[in-house]
């Protein structure tokens, strides 16, 4: 993962800067059609309403480092859950990391972990140390709803329908060793996201946006029986000691990237079957797609908080 970030320092400033043109939004189109057109064409996309995700994930979070499997849901137009499992040598069972929206609902959670319990912190807004219920419910409402566009637009090229945006023409840059061209795409509360095609080919390579960069600790606690409450109470204010160390800092704005590569056919698309993810410079996750499923058939409960 080291040697993949010091792979995209060498496309950063590329990316930050690309050649000023001037807004063309007929270009945009033009290009954003050869893009839906190498994918699979603008027929079988309108056709999708839902999809699976499944695969494996590893993530760097605070000062540990995840990995396990993953599925990622979609049902437009506005539901979205990812199931993250997390495995460690000492538990029973796994532990399930979930997030989802459902509409103008949204949680994240954890179940299972037999013999540990992982603590997660994540400073509020302006920076204070714990955000109330409701702060965390409209925050996780806008990330979720922002992470459900974005994974659209990377994968379909298309929106939720629900979203009314518009796609500006912003330039040419290199992508690593592909020439590139890139639009723009602006949404409503401040959405806007970039993404970059292979000049030759038309394919997706890239996508970025401005964001904030989110300060969250975690600490995991391994225990059983009478002592399993005490050592979750420890493990929370090691989290919240951690948080606190940091001070209540303005919380910063820096460019995030979601590179997209190995295409493989999937009933008549090109899908992008790995999906790295960085925060400016360094990887902080990637997720490899083993299986991908249109069209499925959800449960009627499938969305709802568990």
């Amino acid at each position: 993962m080291k040697n993949l970030a010091l792979l995209f320092l060498l496309i950063v400033g590329a990316l930050i800067c690309p050649r000023i043109v001037v807004a063309d939004d007929q270009r945009a189109q033009e290009i954003l059609k050869q893009a839906r057109a190498a994918i699979g064409g603008e027929e079988i996309l309108q056709t999708i309403q839902g999809l699976v995700l499944k695969g494996q994930y590893r993530r760097i979070m605070g000062d540990r480092e995840l990995s396990g499997d993953r599925d990622l849901s979609i049902l437009l137009p506005d539901k979205y859950l990812i199931e993250d499992s997390l495995s460690e040598g000492s538990l029973s069972t796994a532990i399930i990391n979930t997030k989802g929206l459902n509409g103008q609902r949204a949680w994240n959670g954890s179940s299972g972990g037999g013999g540990g319990h992982m603590i997660i912190r994540m400073a509020g807004p302006g920076g204070q140390q714990q955000a109330t219920p409701e702060q965390m419910e409209a925050m996780f409402r806008r990330q979720y709803g922002m992470e459900l566009t974005r994974y659209l637009l990377a994968i379909l090229l298309t929106p939720p329908s629900s979203l009314g945006v518009e796609y500006v023409y912003a330039g040419e840059s290199d992508v690593e060793d592909a020439h590139a061209e890139a639009i723009d795409v602006r949404g409503p509360d401040n959405f806007a996201v970039r993404l970059f095609f292979d000049k030759q080919t038309h394919m997706p390579l890239l996508l970025s946006y401005r964001g904030r960069k989110q300060r969250i600790m975690t600490s995991f606690a391994r225990s059983t029986g009478a002592n399993s409450e005490d050592a979750i109470k420890k493990a929370r204010e090691e989290a919240d000691k951690k948080l606190a160390a940091e001070g209540a800092a303005k919380p910063e704005d820096v460019d995030f990237f979601i590179r997209l590569t190995d295409y493989k056919r999937v009933n008549g698309l090109l899908l992008p079957h790995k999906l790295t993810f960085l925060t400016e410079t360094e990887v902080s996750e990637e997720f490899a797609v083993s299986k991908y499923q249109l069209n499925p058939h959800f449960k009627s409960d499938k969305f709802q908080k568990q």
